[in-house]
């Protein structure tokens, strides 16, 4: 009796392991695959920035002599539907869909700061890589950014063959990226959760009152080859667009 009762209670803590550490894992997993690069390419993992009340957590910076790689990693798997300039994605699994934050958007806030924080260090060439599990399927609509399964992360890094990085550029960058970092400070890591909780909670507030939470402009319906969507009042200039 004894013996069942304790493989239920492996098996129910196990799912809920996999559950909330699902991103973890596939850091980790992203990690084992960037350590099978050459050496030339420097990898640093978890790095978290603060400042202002504000923060930026990023996966995995790769920096090389061809460019400097943004990561952002994501465990989901089924179906993976967006577009470039969409606010919020589409996993749908079992028949069952839920939405998550477009993670180009995502990374393109991770290199904005890592530019804002490399300003005095010249025109660094940045790279950024949205990697998920070999289980997604990606259907989305990418024209100008680097969005692939795990299986093909090496190859994305290995068609840059240009080099445009010296190798005193290359340990200045590192050396400002590590010195930069407050992932191993007590505290940080719940009070960036604290702002990102915060930042999401805002978003939809705005989203939910009609306002561009990218420029402030006013949402308005539009009609395009996918069907309706709603879209920002200063088109072109914010691209910010909502799936109805």
């Amino acid at each position: 009796m004894f013996l069942p009762v304790l493989i239920v209670i492996l098996v129910f803590s196990t799912m809920l392991y996999l559950r909330f550490n699902k991103g973890k894992i596939a850091e980790k997993m992203v990690h084992h695959k960037l350590m099978q690069l050459p050496e030339e390419y420097h990898v640093i993992d978890d790095v978290l920035f603060m400042g202002n009340g504000r923060s930026t957590q990023i996966d995995h910076i790769v920096v090389s002599p061809y460019a400097v790689f943004v990561i952002e990693t994501k465990g989901y798997k089924g179906w993976i539907l967006g577009g470039e300039n969409s606010e919020y994605w589409t996993q749908v699994i079992y028949k069952r869909k839920s939405t998550f934050y477009n993670p180009i958007h995502q990374n393109d806030g991770h290199i904005r700061f890592l530019k804002f924080l490399l300003k005095d260090l010249g025109d660094i060439p940045f790279v950024p890589i949205v990697v998920f599990n070999n289980e997604a399927y990606l259907k989305v609509n990418v024209n100008n950014h680097i969005v692939v399964n795990r299986y093909y992360l090496k190859d994305a890094f290995l068609q840059y063959k240009e080099t445009v990085i010296s190798q005193e550029l290359k340990t200045k960058i590192i050396s400002r990226i590590e010195a930069s970092s407050r992932t191993q400070e007590k505290g940080a890591m719940r009070e960036h959760k604290y702002n990102a909780k915060n930042k999401r909670y805002d978003i939809r507030n705005k989203i939910q009152h009609g306002v561009c939470p990218r420029c402030g402009g006013m949402l308005v319906e539009r009609r395009g080859k996918y069907g309706r969507f709603y879209g920002c009042s200063n088109y072109p200039k914010c691209t910010f667009t909502l799936n109805k």
